[in-house]
């Protein structure tokens, strides 16, 4: 069976943006990232002004669409399907609790296993009730941001001294700089615990309209199909002349910020949440952009594909790779570069992976995370399918 070349791609690229979001709490600051020291000076306020205006926010957006775009792959409209998706979702988050147990606080394997479950709930309704739930669940998720977001902007400036509370660094910190691996696990965790409850709370509801999205589109082959290029083209201006703007802005309040003597966390809250709530036209963009590629010059985009078909295990492996570049138990840099260098690892790092696909699946039909899930999910004789 040929495989279709735009996921791929497309979740190949996402990997990318995935990465350069999550390295700064990797690298930085386990809890703020590029935040405070870490956004001064030219060179690393321009980083953190790339990654807020072209990654952060866009890219879990494009990596949630392909998750419920790949919901097709599996379910093909049969009901019959129901226990494999399932089983699935809670393979997602077995990986994802080994994940952010052992490598990662930011795992999004578990989350995605676990709104997985509730998207059962909607693979078999119509397409006119999936968009109206999508609208409804963004249009919440809108609401709830911008309230939150206003409320500690006008909560500071009124009641400054209630907000004047010491930084305190989380314990994380202090054992990648020179602590044991076994000595991480419980802090991470407790990172792990806060940000779930918070990505839910906050990011939840625009992953799972993403997903929604995504599984309505997969039903026209919207990535495979026959490909309508004045739609492509509206999608990507629409994107381009709407969303950049915005993101831009957000993302220069969110530097002039926290370049400044006394930054505003209401100030840093309201650009996040101003970006996170534009960030679905950009992400359309994107793909968009993709699309166009994948069909008018594939030679250009293709080279990311291997990486596509072996999402899960470069996802993994790109932790594994920065845990033992910044732990004390590998190279210990935690702290020990600038931000610019940082982004520049990440896409180096990624390039290496998008290489290592490549060679395995010259020899190996799937990646080896990608077959331990099929031997996990797959009922006796049912052939591989990639997603």
């Amino acid at each position: 069976m040929q495989r279709d070349i735009t996921p791929d791609v497309l979740r190949g690229f996402a990997l990318l943006g995935i990465l350069m979001v999550n390295i700064p709490f990797m690298a930085l600051s386990s809890d703020e990232g590029a935040r405070g020291e870490w956004a001064q000076g030219l060179a690393n306020g321009s980083a953190t002004w790339m990654m807020a205006a072209i990654f952060a926010g866009k890219f879990y957006l494009l990596f949630s669409f392909l998750f419920g775009y790949s919901s097709s792959y599996i379910i093909k409209n049969n009901r019959a399907n129901r226990g494999r998706w399932i089983k699935r979702c809670f393979a997602l988050m077995a990986f994802g609790a080994i994940h952010f147990t052992f490598l990662w606080h930011g795992d999004i394997i578990f989350l995605y296993g676990l709104l997985g479950l509730l998207l059962l709930a909607f693979m078999f309704r119509t397409d006119r009730v999936i968009k109206i739930w999508t609208r409804v669940i963004y249009s919440v998720s809108a609401v709830l941001i911008t309230f939150i977001g206003l409320s500690v902007l006008i909560g500071e400036r009124l009641f400054p001294e209630e907000f004047e509370d010491a930084y305190v660094e989380p314990m994380l910190d202090e054992v990648l700089r020179s602590g044991t691996f076994i000595d991480s696990i419980s802090p991470r965790l407790e990172l792990w615990a806060f940000g779930l409850i918070s990505g839910v709370f906050l990011q939840g509801g625009m992953a799972f309209a993403a997903f929604l999205l995504g599984m309505r589109l997969a039903r026209s082959n919207f990535l495979s199909g026959p490909f309508d290029e004045l739609q492509n083209s509206r999608m990507i201006k629409r994107g381009l002349i709407f969303g950049l703007p915005i993101q831009m802005i957000a993302a220069t309040i969110l530097v002039r910020n926290e370049q400044s003597g006394d930054p505003y966390e209401g100030v840093y809250l309201s650009s996040i949440f101003l970006a996170f709530l534009s960030a679905p036209l950009l992400s359309m963009a994107y793909v968009g952009i993709i699309r166009k590629l994948a069909h008018t010059k594939p030679s250009a985009v293709s080279w990311m594909m291997p990486a596509g078909r072996m999402s899960l295990t470069v996802y993994i492996s790109q932790s594994v790779i920065t845990s033992l570049i910044f732990g004390p138990w590998g190279l210990g840099l935690f702290q020990e570069l600038e931000t610019w260098m940082v982004l520049i690892l990440a896409v180096v790092i990624w390039l290496f992976l998008v290489y290592f696909s490549r060679i395995w699946l010259k020899r190996f039909a799937q990646g080896p995370l990608e077959k331990l899930m099929h031997a996990l999910t797959s009922s006796k004789g049912t052939k591989a399918v990639e997603i």
